[in-house]
């Protein structure tokens, strides 16, 4: 029950919030999701052991509607195409990644 509460008020964030996306995995069918893209976040790169932050963009989706995307796969937002490099965090409600505009 308490799940169920917690995805429809997610529904209604990205409802609301989101921007339609058309989401392309790397190996599958595209799907058109609602996602929040937020330029200038805060990133902690993998792999190191001290404190390094850079500046990046990243695309929020529901992971019941993109699962878990892997690297390479793409989503078009406002005829912009956007690449994933890496999962920022993953709570099985919300898949956040980090991207890369596709010039």
């Amino acid at each position: 029950m308490a799940d169920e509460l917690l995805l429809k008020a997610a529904r209604d964030l990205y409802a609301r919030r989101g921007k339609e996306a058309t989401y392309s995995p790397v190996d599958d069918f595209q799907i058109t999701c609602r996602v929040i893209l937020d330029f200038e976040n805060e990133l902690r790169p993998d792999g190191y052991d001290i404190e390094i932050v850079d500046v990046g963009t990243t695309i929020e989706a529901l992971y019941s509607d993109v699962g878990e995307p892997k690297k390479g796969s793409t989503f078009e937002i406002e005829g912009t195409v956007y690449r994933v490099a890496r999962i920022d965090s993953n709570d099985r409600v919300f898949v956040k990644c980090v991207v890369s505009e596709v010039l």
